[in-house]
């Protein structure tokens, strides 16, 4: 199985939404937080308190774009922080 991605089973469990974000393959976690410091600085701003910005970008440097670079508690914390960004839903 490629890195990155999670075994997909017959019927999908939505017990939990980090374990949707899982399923996410990496890269495209990983690309577009890259994508909302370059172009979704007004997304940022609205739905992510500066703490959290922080945390992303040094997520993103410490990453370097390869997940095995982050703790599995730093890929969640990674993954919960684009899906607030981008959605405007998450823990806040």
């Amino acid at each position: 199985m490629p890195a990155g991605t999670a075994p997909v089973t017959d019927t999908p469990s939505m017990a939990s939404p980090l374990l949707a974000l899982r399923r996410v393959p990496w890269m495209r976690i990983w690309l577009a937080a890259q994508w909302l410091y370059r172009h979704g600085r007004r997304r940022l701003e609205q739905n992510l308190s500066e703490r959290e910005r922080r945390d992303l970008l040094d997520l993103i440097k410490k990453s370097k774009g390869r997940q095995a670079n982050l703790s599995t508690r730093e890929q969640d914390r990674m993954r919960r922080l684009v899906r607030q960004a981008l959605t405007g839903r998450g823990q806040r």
